[in-house]
């Protein structure tokens, strides 16, 4: 069924919302102050998913998508507006996914940081596989906002110039290999996942070793971003222990708390703690513990034993967050005086905060979005708790 609808706002994912006789209609590429012609893909009792067909009455910001493969590529939703408006709407989606879901104080949330660049900002690009036949070299593809379709392309506008001849050069993949990443290291070289080979990549005042294989930020302008704040706030709360969950090479703990007595790094990716070892011993950093294993794991056990007070604990986990065991050991025992988690997924930080704030042993001193991802839905957030009768931030 086709139908009109004034839209009102973005929300978290980057579809337009508009209502119809109280139901929300979510319409993808629709914009605030749009008058469009949708047709329902999917309608539920409280909602319905539309397709945009048509704007009607368009938005003063509505612009024209610089990428000519964005109406079939899934990468980016924000093309259509301008950056400045993007951050705004990305700023509110925070501000209103943390009040709906945690009583939220408006005056605890900073606003949102980004870099330079809107685009040509990814050091690291995934292409997956166009083909069945193994015995010949193919181009890689991106895939389709169906999420099944492939898309070829000839550049990426997200990724850094340097990366520009991953997409039209043909790669050999391994036989179980459905999709290759390319990343640069600070020379900007290019380096694959298809073997482990381990390079050096520059973050602040850091020449950090990765592994190829290994995870790194990709946006490195905003890496170094969030670690000034974490500084910031190691430099007020002045932790004698610093526990890195999820540390990946150390990236973190170098950039924000080398200066901390003690510091534990805790990861599962044997090849990342590998290197992680390697950067603390050429930055001169003594590294007091090392943990591999699933997280979920290794710190509980190490935790449990060894509770001190002074302690900070650093979270970056993956999309997924941390498991429910994890959160339910932070809301109980309140082993540390200062938690601090990085997300790339608003909804799941927020599942997860909401689990560890269970309790009231900690609250929410200070959130701080930024744009990892321009262009994208994607937001990443720092948020800092602290046990309560702590000292604040």
């Amino acid at each position: 069924m086709d139908m009109e609808i004034k839209i009102e706002k973005l929300v978290f994912g980057g579809d337009g919302l508009g209502f119809v006789n109280g139901k929300a209609f979510f319409v993808e590429g629709a914009l605030p102050g749009e008058k469009v012609l949708v047709r329902i893909l999917i309608e539920k009792p409280n909602y319905a998913k539309a397709s945009l067909l048509r704007v009607l009455e368009p938005s003063p910001h509505r612009i024209i998508p610089v990428c000519p493969y964005v109406e079939r590529c899934g990468g980016c939703q924000y093309q259509h507006l301008p950056y400045p408006e993007e951050l705004k709407w990305k700023e509110k989606q925070v501000l209103e996914s943390f009040q709906q879901s945690l009583q939220f104080d408006l005056k605890l949330l900073s606003p949102i940081q980004c870099g330079k660049k809107e685009y040509g900002y990814r050091n690291s690009i995934s292409l997956h596989r166009t083909t069945e036949k193994n015995n010949k070299p193919q181009r890689l593809s991106f895939i389709g906002r169906d999420n099944y379709s492939k898309v070829m392309i000839d550049h990426c506008m997200l990724a850094e110039d340097h990366l520009k001849e991953i997409f039209t050069a043909e790669h050999q993949l391994g036989r179980k290999e459905e999709r290759r990443s390319f990343k640069l290291d600070e020379k900007n070289r290019i380096f694959t996942s298809d073997e482990e080979r381990i390079y050096r990549i520059r973050a602040g005042n850091q020449s950090l070793w990765t592994s190829s294989i290994g995870f790194f930020q990709n946006n490195i302008p905003v890496t170094e971003l969030i670690g000034k704040q974490l500084a910031a706030w190691v430099k007020a709360v002045k932790p004698t222990r610093f526990i890195d969950l999820y540390s990946g090479v150390g990236t973190f703990s170098l950039l924000s708390a080398a200066t901390v007595p003690e510091i534990f790094c805790f990861e599962e990716s044997v090849h990342s703690i590998g290197c992680a070892r390697r950067n603390f011993k050429e930055a001169n950093v003594p590294l007091t513990g090392v943990f591999t294993g699933k997280v979920e794991k290794t710190f509980p056990r190490f935790i449990l034993s060894n509770q001190k007070p002074g302690t900070m604990i650093f979270m970056d986990p993956p999309r997924l967050g941390i498991a429910s065991s994890l959160a339910t050991l932070l809301s109980k025992e309140a082993v540390a005086e200062n938690i601090v988690y990085l997300s790339c997924d608003l909804q799941i930080l927020l599942r997860d905060l909401k689990h560890i704030l269970t309790n009231n042993r900690y609250e929410i001193q200070a959130v701080v979005p930024f744009d990892m991802f321009p262009r994208t839905k994607h937001i990443e957030v720092l948020a800092h708790l602290q046990k309560k009768g702590g000292r604040h931030s």
